[in-house]
């Protein structure tokens, strides 16, 4: 149900694929190059927003789920009514535009008081030696989704330009969230072996947080990991846009450049589950940011659409590796105790990452027009952050070996 949860839920975004779909949309409503580059991050980084506010409540809880359930459901609802809106009504391009950018950052706000419940549930839940395959597996599903979501985007925007077609590919995105949400109704929560937090005043709370956060050196520098590491977002804002406009191709192709994507992120999920099952999560993320610093080398080379689609292939890999990556080493990082409070200062330095480097990207190429700039600077920060990762050590444990299979799991 885990697999089946996020696969559903990722393979609905497919149909709107803020990496590639939704920035033409924009620009061609009239957004500016820096409202263009923030459109791939705005739902990540709404989902980070909220979740300081909510973590004492979290710690608190004894049972996860309906609590989890219950915002799950609020947060895919923005998507329907976005759908309708376009389909339904006439609306004029200020209007779309709002609609458009304001969907992601409602259902990530609603998500995100949900998400850091969420992440302590599942993690309660998988082994750890199947955390990196639990990943893989929902990331391969909305691979496999998103093969046919390439084709069903090229055709329904070749039937339905504008307005009417993106709203029908929030109809779809919302009919696979229903099924996402179903899913997840169906988890078991699994009991945790730390005992709930007692609630403490929002302010005793706050000003325990420079002290929980120097306590652990490792989790600071893993902030400026992630920090550094946003060269795949910095680069996709204008990607798709750069691809069409220098190979001539129209507007429907983006649906192939999505194919590409899809395709290369199959294969980063297999490789990134196998291998971040035996060896944790680090040693993946730094593959994902050398592969990073290869394609920023590469883009100013490229000049056909085959090349592009290239393009997209090695970058849904490196993407996807780096995400499950990300989230295997992250959950082991973050001490049991005190979890989702330590997950929450993840996410929220996260957000400002996403936002600071998504602006940053957007500014460059304002005042350059050049897409060679960008990559280099989203070369420049991968570097940055793949320094830093060397440094850390892998935090799984070095004598644990996965049970054979058919086996019990050793009993603590």
């Amino acid at each position: 149900m885990h697999c089946l949860e996020g696969g559903f839920y990722m393979a609905g975004l497919a149909f709107i694929a803020p990496e590639t779909v939704l920035p033409s949309f924009v620009k061609a409503l009239g957004g500016s190059d820096s409202l263009i580059a923030q459109v791939p991050v705005l739902l990540t980084a709404a989902y980070s927003m909220l979740g300081l506010f909510v973590a004492p409540l979290i710690e608190s809880l004894g049972r996860l789920k309906p609590y989890v359930v219950f915002f799950g459901g609020l947060q895919r609802l923005p998507f329907l009514i976005a759908g309708l809106l376009m389909v339904c009504w006439p609306q004029s391009s200020g209007s779309l535009l709002a609609i458009v950018v304001l969907a992601p950052v409602f259902s990530g706000l609603v998500g995100g008081i949900g998400v850091n419940a969420w992440m302590e549930m599942v993690t309660r839940m998988i082994p750890p030696h199947l955390r990196a395959s639990g990943w893989a597996i929902r990331y391969t599903i909305q691979g496999v989704v998103g093969l046919v979501a390439g084709v069903v985007v090229q055709q329904i925007l070749i039937r339905h330009p504008g307005a009417i077609g993106y709203g029908w590919l929030h109809f779809i995105c919302f009919g696979f969230l229903v099924l996402s949400w179903l899913s997840q109704s169906q988890m078991k929560e699994t009991p945790g072996a730390v005992e709930p937090h007692p609630r403490q005043a929002y302010a005793e709370y706050l000003r325990g947080l420079p002290g929980m956060l120097m306590s652990q050196p490792q989790l600071r520098r893993f902030i400026l990991v992630r920090f550094f590491g946003m060269g795949y977002l910095m680069l996709v804002g204008r990607l798709s846009i750069h691809a069409l406009e220098f190979s001539g191709r129209a507007d429907a192709d983006k649906g192939l450049l999505l194919l590409a994507s899809m395709i290369g992120s199959l294969l980063g999920n297999l490789f990134a589950g196998l291998r971040g099952n035996r060896s944790g999560g680090r040693i993946i993320m730094i593959l994902s940011r050398a592969l990073c610093i290869v394609l920023c080398a590469v883009l100013p080379l490229v000049g056909s659409f085959w090349g592009f689609l290239g393009v997209f292939f090695v970058w849904g890999f490196g993407l996807f590796v780096d995400r499950v990556g990300d989230l295997t080493f992250a959950a082991e990082l973050c001490p049991e105790k005190r979890r989702p409070t330590y997950l929450a200062i993840l996410a929220l330095c996260q957000a400002i990452s996403l936002l600071a480097a998504a602006g940053l990207s957007g500014l460059v190429f304002g005042l350059t027009k050049s897409m060679g700039a960008v990559g280099l600077l989203s070369g420049v920060f991968a570097a940055v952050s793949l320094l830093v990762l060397r440094g850390l050590p892998e935090v799984r444990q070095k004598h644990h070996v996965p049970p054979v299979m058919g086996e019990n799991p050793p009993v603590a």
